[in-house]
């Protein structure tokens, strides 16, 4: 079986938006490259042996070929959470390439073979760090799939900065609104601190019509539920020691199957989709709205939650 190598690995998150003519939500779902859809695992041995063959770590573009096309570089774009995340790979000892910068590479497509005269290297760096053996196996197998939002049947965006939802079917948008959240400033952490999450997340309950208890009107008559926390909400509390290591996998488990994840934890639980009580203005409220949820106008959450099924993909960033 041919081995595969990954060869110098640099790792960024890269923001949405960071071009400012750019659009936040295109360059989010549409980079500039296709994303990887998930990366292979990492040899074994720190090294390859001549003549064995090397393959792409991951779906990417070359930038780079070093002198005689001993080396070639790589860089994957993936989405993690409501990250879209830069790596670069590194292949060197090869045996002279005829790789351009500009090209794109599959996922475990061949890059060259190692020279007959000299062994291939595996060095892992993220940030500039040297990542350990350990390191490096875990994030690929960490990462072995990954999701590709803009093949999703149906995708909900929201931004933050933007106080807007975009309604994207198959990559194409097809409804943009205006949307709320919650009182308290910034990403949601605890129960009880109004905040609104980051991250992906997946709609695992819809209601609509009356809504019983004192605050019943405040949904406007529409609920979309999202099974908020999700892994990385899950891992903070960890680090936090909010939560247990038991209680994070379970919440990893469930979020996975796009089910509804554990809810009774301090990280808080009960986000979602839903009108208001009246009409709101932006101007007047400043979007700051709810106890975390994210609030649409009453016609605009009419409109959407017959196109909204369970299981669809909603990321906040």
């Amino acid at each position: 079986m041919p081995c595969r190598l990954l060869l110098g690995l640099c790792l960024l998150a890269v923001s949405p938006g960071r071009a400012a003519a750019a659009d936040a939500f295109e360059s989010w779902l549409h980079p500039a490259q296709p994303p990887a859809e998930g990366f292979e695992p990492l040899p074994r041995s720190a090294s390859v042996a001549p003549g064995r063959e090397v393959r792409a770590l991951a779906r990417g573009q070359v930038v780079a070929v070093g002198p005689g096309g001993r080396s070639v570089t790589l860089e994957h774009l993936f989405h993690e959470n409501h990250e879209l995340r830069r790596v670069r790979s590194e292949y060197t000892g090869l045996e002279a390439v005829t790789w351009r910068p500009g090209q794109g590479v599959a996922r475990g497509q061949a890059v060259g073979r190692v020279g007959t005269g000299g062994k291939g290297e595996v060095r892992l760096l993220e940030g500039g760090r040297v990542l350990s053996a350990a390191e490096a196996k875990r994030f690929t197998e960490e990462r072995a799939r990954l999701p590709l939002p803009a093949e999703e049947p149906v995708l909900l965006l929201i931004s933050h900065a933007a106080n807007e939802l975009r309604l994207y079917e198959r990559g194409r948008e097809v409804k943009r609104v205006e949307v709320g959240f919650g009182q308290g400033e910034g990403r949601k952490r605890l129960r009880g601190d109004n905040r609104t999450p980051l991250g992906m997340y997946f709609v695992v309950g819809k209601h609509r019509g009356d809504f019983p208890g004192e605050y019943g009107a405040f949904y406007g008559g529409h609920w979309m539920k999202l099974n908020y926390p999700n892994p990385w909400d899950a891992e903070w509390g960890v680090a936090q020691g909010v939560i247990s290591r038991e209680v994070r996998e379970a919440i990893t488990r469930a979020w996975r199957e796009r089910k509804l994840t554990p809810a009774s934890t301090k990280l808080g639980s009960g986000i979602g989709l839903h009108g208001w009580a009246g009409e709101w203005s932006l101007a007047e409220s400043g979007g700051r709205l709810s106890w975390g949820c994210v609030v649409l106008h009453n016609p605009d959450i009419t409109a959407l939650y017959g196109r909204v099924p369970p299981g669809t993909m909603v990321v906040l960033f």
